[in-house]
């Protein structure tokens, strides 16, 4: 890393960096990170920036005597922090609140505290080592209460919602859904809202394309996002509650005539070629470990256009030989920075046969 200008101390945007494992490069002058991350994937692609402050969902650890942080680089011991450099600002505010509270409150009990930022608020989950009882929950509900926040507590894998002040909401131009707090969310709200334009871009260049595959839909965040484009979207979904999500918020919208959601376990049972044959366009939206059983099964399909959605780039790289083996070419190809200040990259493919 000798060829990048590394700032001084007093220099760094973050107090916490020298010790906190949350970020990587927040050492680096802005222009040198951004041909360092470049460096680290020298792709033939157009890169999106999303820059710091951007970060709307983030997990703080709790320790011991309720103090709240991040792990130490290559350490479990807890580093605190009283705000974020790479979160949302309204994020970075309720990390030293959350703080003040914890201080107050029985030790032990608390480990972790999830923050994210929907539209229209911040949802707070407390997960803990025990059933809380009575009192605890009515302390964590006055201090949800006090500041706004919609507040649950977590155990075993169990949410217990215990103040909601108004439901989780995305906002979409025409319309907005609602959400749990347990969602799967895009890092950033520009990461999402670049990955919806690039979509939107490409079917306003192709209007033939009428039926749309949303495969891996969480929350069905790209169906809602191109409702008005397209004559029908099929989203599919492992997870029960992700599908009731769309189905309930296309239902709420009016749209369940255009969008239907199935629950289906896509790696062990994909969506087969036959059930794609009158599929214009799928968009993938795989975990981490990428999608290769349901992506063979699109490259035996007739589909000609598919938009990968990746966070991986080993899984993509891996995924993408296969679509390309059987005939498609990537026609464009986008680096989403929306991980800043880490090695993490977003990609989004655009394949075509």
């Amino acid at each position: 890393m000798t060829r990048f200008q590394t700032l001084k101390s007093e220099d760094i945007p973050c107090p916490y960096f020298s010790k906190c494992g949350g970020c990587d490069f927040l050492d680096l002058a802005e222009a040198d990170y951004k041909k360092f991350k470049q460096s680290e994937y020298p792709l033939d692609a157009e890169w999106i920036w999303v820059g710091s402050g951007s970060r709307r969902k983030i997990i703080l650890q709790v320790g011991r005597k309720n103090e709240v942080g991040f792990f130490e680089k290559k350490s479990k011991s807890i580093v605190e922090i009283d705000r974020c450099f790479v979160a949302e600002k309204e994020i970075s505010a309720a990390i030293l609140l959350i703080n003040n509270f914890l201080k107050h409150q029985e030790q032990n009990l608390f480990s972790q505290v999830s923050l994210t930022l929907f539209d229209n608020g911040l949802d707070l989950i407390f997960t803990v080592e025990r059933e809380p009882n009575f009192t605890q929950i009515q302390k964590i509900i006055a201090f949800a209460k006090e500041q706004n926040f919609n507040a649950s507590y977590k155990i075993k894998n169990h949410l217990t919602p215990i103040f909601l002040s108004r439901k989780n909401q995305i906002f979409f131009p025409d319309f907005r859904i609602d959400l749990g707090s347990e969602i799967f969310i895009q890092a950033t709200k520009s990461g999402l809202h670049n990955i919806v334009a690039i979509i939107r871009k490409f079917l306003s260049e192709h209007q033939n394309i009428k039926n749309v595959a949303d495969i891996y839909a969480g929350f069905g965040a790209y169906s809602f996002a191109i409702q008005d484009l397209v004559k029908s979207i099929s989203a599919f979904e492992g997870d029960q509650k992700m599908v009731d999500s769309i189905n309930k918020n296309s239902a709420a919208n009016n749209l369940s005539h255009k969008i239907k959601s199935t629950v289906c376990d896509l790696y062990t049972n994909p969506i087969s070629k036959r059930d794609l044959a009158k599929t214009d366009l799928v968009i993938i939206n795989p975990p981490r470990n990428g999608a290769s059983p349901q992506v063979s099964e699109i490259a035996k399909s007739q589909v000609e256009n598919v938009i990968y959605v990746s966070c991986n780039p080993q899984s993509f790289t891996r995924d993408s030989k296969i679509l390309i083996d059987s005939g498609f070419k990537i026609q464009k190809l986008f680096a989403l920075d929306q991980f800043y200040s880490t090695k993490h990259l977003e990609l989004v493919a655009i394949f075509t046969k």
